[in-house]
């Protein structure tokens, strides 16, 4: 499995990369726990992108790291004991 970490805020957060039907999504992670949704990228998306010699996976996970640094993708601190939730994004 792919993964992007980086800290923020004293947290060691990972763009984890996850398999789905037709591609990959991205979501931001801390310990485990999914955080927030960053994005989606289509197996189409990611052909097109190989063949000019992008990787649209690691594209998007720069952007998600971006804007969890600048705040335009919210994450809150969870409860040891709270289930995984999707933090909305702002901006």
């Amino acid at each position: 499995m792919r993964s992007f970490p980086f800290r923020h805020q004293s947290r060691l957060l990972t763009v984890v990369v996850a398999a789905v039907d037709e591609g990959w999504e991205l979501w931001v992670s801390e310990a485990d726990r999914r955080l927030a949704f960053g994005g989606h990228v289509t197996v189409d998306e990611a052909i097109a992108g190989w063949r000019v010699g992008e990787d649209r996976v690691q594209e998007l996970a720069e952007e998600v790291k971006s804007h969890v640094l600048t705040g335009q993708l919210a994450l809150s601190r969870p409860s040891p004991d709270a289930a995984p939730t999707a933090i909305e994004a702002t901006g």
